[in-house]
C-alpha cells in the first residue's frame, strides 16, 4: 500500500494547488501562494515516477505482448480522458465569464483540438503523459535486463536528459512561426520532460527489497540530503522573486533550479509512505481504510475537482470566503480544499455506483451486496471488510 498512499497524496496535492492559485493571486499573496504551487509542481513528476513503479512492479516474472498490454491499459485513461474533455469542452462555456459557446464548427475544432493537446482543463494534460508511458512501456521493459544490470548509468543518462531538457525548455526563446510555436508551447507534456522520473521508477521497482532496505538503513543521511537539496530549490525561488513581483521563470515546473527539490522531496515523500506502512503492517491503526477509500476515489476526485471549482466560482463561493476570512488567506484556502474534496468526493460515490463508472472516473461500478449473497459467503475470520486490503 506504499504507492496507494504515495498517489493518494499526490492527487490531493493537484487539488490543493489548484485551489490555492484559483484564490490566491493578488499581490499581497502572491509569492507566497506561487511558492507553494511551484513546490506541488511535484506531482507531475511524482505521478510519472509511481506510475512507471507500479506497472514494472506488477509486471515482474510476467511477459506479454506489446499489443495486448496497450488493449489492457490504454483504454483505462483513454475512455475517461475523452469523456471529460467533451464535459469541459461544454461546462466552461456555461460556467466561466467570458467565454460564451463559439459556433459549432469551432465548437468541432476545439474538441478535436484539446482531444490531441489535453488542453480542455488544466489538470487533464496528465493523462496525455499516462498514455504515453503506457505506449513505451513495452520498450522500456524490453530494456529492463540492462536498466537492472546498470541502475547507475541508467539513472546517470536520464538525469542528464532531465537536466538538459530543463535548461533547454527553460532559456532557449520560442521559435518563429506558428507550427514550431505550437509544437515548442506543448512540449512540456511529453516523455522527455520526465526522464529521471521514468528512470526512478522502473530501477526502483527492479531492485525494490535492496532499495527498500538501503533507505531504512540509511534513513538519517538520506533524510538530511533531501532536505537540504529542497532548501536549495526553496531559497532559489525566494531569490528570484519579490514581494507582488513573480517571474513565470522563477515558478516554472521545468526550472532547473527546481528539480533538486522535485527529486529530494519526492525522496521524503515516499520515506513517509514506506514508514507509514511499516506501521500498518505492524498492525497500528494508521488509517488503512482511510487510504483504500481514497485509492478508490482519487482519480475521480483529479478529473473532477476543477469542475466542483468553476460551479462554487459561478455561484458566488469564492466572494463568500473573502467576506468570512477577510484576513486569513489560509483558511481561506483550508475551507477551500475542504468544500471542493468533499463535494468531489460526493460525486465520485454517486458515479461509482452507475454503469458509466469506468467511463467517468476509471473505476468498475460497486454493486452493491444482497442480503442473501452476504448469507451464503460469510467473512472469513479474518477476511478485510470491504474497501479494506
Amino acid at each position: 500500500m506504499t504507492a496507494d498512499l504515495a498517489r493518494v497524496l499526490l492527487f490531493l496535492g493537484v487539488v490543493i494547488s489548484h485551489c490555492i492559485s484559483t484564490i490566491n493571486f493578488t499581490p499581497d499573496v502572491i509569492r507566497e501562494s506561487t511558492f507553494l504551487t511551484t513546490l506541488l509542481h511535484i506531482t507531475r513528476y511524482g505521478f510519472v515516477a509511481v506510475t512507471v513503479f507500479v506497472l514494472a512492479l506488477s509486471m515482474r516474472g510476467k511477459t506479454m505482448t506489446a499489443t495486448a498490454f496497450w488493449r489492457k491499459r490504454i483504454g483505462l485513461v483513454l475512455w475517461p480522458f475523452l469523456v471529460w474533455t467533451l464535459v469541459y469542452s461544454i461546462t466552461d462555456h456555461l460556467l466561466l465569464p467570458n467565454d460564451p459557446f463559439p459556433s459549432f464548427g469551432r465548437s468541432l475544432g476545439d474538441l478535436a483540438r484539446t482531444s490531441v493537446t489535453g488542453d480542455a482543463k488544466y489538470q487533464l494534460y496528465f493523462l496525455l503523459i499516462s498514455m504515453q508511458i503506457y505506449l513505451v512501456f513495452p520498450l522500456l521493459m524490453k530494456a529492463a535486463p540492462w536498466t537492472s544490470r546498470h541502475p547507475w548509468w541508467t539513472l546517470s543518462i536520464a538525469a542528464a536528459i532531465q537536466l538538459g531538457v530543463f535548461v533547454f525548455y527553460q532559456y532557449t526563446p520560442r521559435p518563429p512561426g506558428q507550427p514550431w510555436q505550437t509544437l515548442f508551447n506543448h512540449m512540456w507534456k511529453l516523455l522527455p520532460m520526465y526522464a529521471l522520473f521514468i528512470a526512478l521508477g522502473l530501477v526502483f521497482a527492479q531492485h525494490y527489497a535492496a532499495v527498500s532496505d538501503w533507505l531504512r538503513a540509511h534513513l538519517l543521511p538520506v533524510v538530511l540530503v533531501s532536505v537540504l537539496a529542497s532548501a536549495f530549490s526553496m531559497v532559489a525561488y525566494l531569490r528570484g522573486t519579490e514581494p507582488g513581483n513573480v517571474p513565470e521563470t522563477a515558478s516554472a515546473a521545468w526550472a532547473p533550479s527546481l528539480l533538486p527539490w522535485l527529486v529530494g522531496g519526492m525522496v521524503l515523500l515516499w520515506l513517509s509512505t514506506m514508514l507509514w506502512d511499516d506501521l500498518r503492517q505492524s498492525g497500528r491503526p494508521v488509517g488503512e481504510r482511510a487510504v483504500s477509500y481514497a485509492t478508490l476515489r482519487a482519480f475521480g476526485v483529479f478529473a473532477v475537482h476543477p469542475l466542483i471549482l468553476d460551479i462554487l466560482g459561478k455561484f458566488g463561493f469564492f466572494g463568500l470566503l473573502a467576506q468570512w476570512f477577510p484576513a486569513s488567506a489560509i483558511l481561506r484556502t483550508t475551507t477551500l480544499v475542504i468544500v471542493v474534496l468533499t463535494l468531489s468526493l460526493l460525486f465520485i460515490d454517486i458515479v461509482l455506483r452507475t454503469p458509466v463508472s469506468k467511463w467517468v472516473v476509471a473505476r468498475d461500478q460497486i454493486k452493491r451486496k444482497s442480503r442473501r449473497d452476504d448469507a451464503v459467503a460469510p467473512a472469513k475470520p479474518g477476511e478485510a471488510a470491504p474497501g479494506g486490503q
